[in-house]
């Protein structure tokens, strides 16, 4: 990705992200400190669950990679025996 396409989608993401909270902050009035304190545990949850499927995704990516490096290449002559 272009970085002026990058730089405006982050800057749009960072908006909204800012105004959702700011409008989330507002609608909760008194309780806002209840409502951070869900949220943050969320996103919390959210990125540990990322966390755990990237690393779920690299380990099965990583064998497979290994299993086709260590595989005899088809038509090719077998190792001679020691």
């Amino acid at each position: 990705m272009h970085y002026p396409r990058f730089l405006l989608f982050n800057a749009a993401g960072g908006l909204v992200w800012g105004a959702g909270f700011v409008l989330l902050g507002f609608l909760a009035g008194n309780s806002y400190e209840a409502v951070a304190k869900a949220a943050g545990r969320d996103i919390t949850a959210a990125v540990v669950a990322v966390a755990v499927i990237a690393f779920i995704v690299w380990r099965v990516r990583k064998a497979r990679r290994e299993r086709r490096a260590s595989a005899p290449v088809p038509g090719s002559a077998p190792a001679p025996e020691q």
